[in-house]
């Protein structure tokens, strides 16, 4: 956008501590022939490197920019770290240190393919993406879309840009893919089985792959987009909260964890089976002295009648004492949503 008019109204609508800021990125981009609004990463880039200054002025340069993307409604740059970029050393998001963490995360394999697509989403939407742990926890699937390749994340009323990466294994929009056509599959196959025979069959990712762009399914049901995976691989729904009215994923403690956790070389490596160079699940071979294994010929059906009348004793109460856990739970339910109630209010 080079209409000065339409660049001077939406300076109008800043703060005025961001409006001589934003009249010097206008100015800027008009002189170099880039595009003021929208920006892209790049130009944020250039400016800051074309206009030396102390950090903490940078900082508030680039937060006069992102401000007027958000006046206008247009879908606002990726952060640049102007303490990375001020000095022209070149830290772009292929050379970053995160980058190289999401390269090398496992895509195949189970669980390892399963816990690696999601911890790499977790870098990509810090990392690359600029959000906070927090915004991270409460982003829904719907929240997150691609388009011609490059991957956008709705953040309040507007859209955070990603470029997208030559290389499919660091590239934001097909980190964001896998992880989302993994959870496309659960939605049609809700079982964890389904989901580990997939991953052990799927090819592992390399930079030579071709990563397919085509348009996701459309989301049967809408949730939390990153989510807490227990010991089985077991996808959970995320937390209800109750002011929001609907579920959010991983918490911000956990994903903070997780990207610090990888970005310093000690993040989970999950052995299991699978095309990811992970030792598979041992085949247990029988002894060559073991007994043969037992026929139904050779049981005696007694021992079997036996057993079951046992067993319909000991659990003859079970139904009773599971009506009763049903009636303590829903009460607890109860007085927790009354507390909530009286908190909200």
């Amino acid at each position: 956008m080079h209409d000065h008019d339409e660049l001077e109204r939406v300076g109008m609508l800043l703060p005025a501590r961001h409006r001589a800021r934003w009249s010097l990125f206008t100015d800027w981009c008009i002189g170099v022939g880039a595009t003021p609004i929208p920006a892209d990463r790049e130009t944020l880039i250039g400016f800051v490197r074309a206009n030396p200054a102390a950090l903490s002025t940078q900082r508030e340069r680039l937060a006069a920019v992102r401000a007027a993307h958000m006046h206008a409604q247009v879908p606002v740059p990726a952060k640049a770290d102007a303490r990375a970029v001020r000095g022209g050393g070149g830290h772009e998001w292929p050379s970053s240190e995160a980058a190289q963490v999401v390269a090398a995360l496992p895509s195949a394999g189970w669980p390892s393919g399963l816990f690696g697509r999601r911890d790499a989403l977790l870098l990509v939407l810090s990392k690359a993406a600029g959000m906070s742990y927090g915004q991270i926890e409460r982003l829904q699937r719907s929240q997150v879309r691609v388009v011609n390749s490059t991957l956008q994340v709705q953040v309040g009323q507007v859209w955070i840009q990603v470029p997208a990466n030559d290389d499919p294994r660091m590239c934001p929009a097909a980190v964001f893919l896998r992880w989302a056509r993994l959870l496309a599959y659960v939605d049609r196959w809700p079982s964890t089985a389904a989901v580990a025979a997939a991953l052990a069959k799927a090819q592992p990712m390399t930079a030579q792959s071709q990563e397919s762009y085509a348009a996701l399914p459309q989301v049967v049901r809408d949730g939390p987009l990153v989510v807490p995976i227990d010991r089985w691989g077991g996808l959970g729904m995320g937390r209800w909260r109750q002011s929001a009215r609907a579920r959010w994923g991983l918490s911000a403690t956990a994903i903070g964890e997780i990207v610090a956790a990888h970005l310093s070389g000690n993040g989970g490596r999950h052995v299991g089976s699978g095309w990811d160079g992970l030792p598979r699940m041992p085949e247990l071979e029988d002894e060559p002295d073991s007994p043969p294994v037992s026929t139904l010929s050779d049981v005696d059906p007694a021992v079997g009648w036996h057993a079951r009348a046992r067993a319909q004793e000991q659990l003859a109460n079970v139904r009773e004492t599971l009506n009763d856990v049903e009636r303590e739970a829903e009460a607890l339910a109860a007085r927790i949503a009354a507390i909530l109630a009286d908190d909200n209010e």
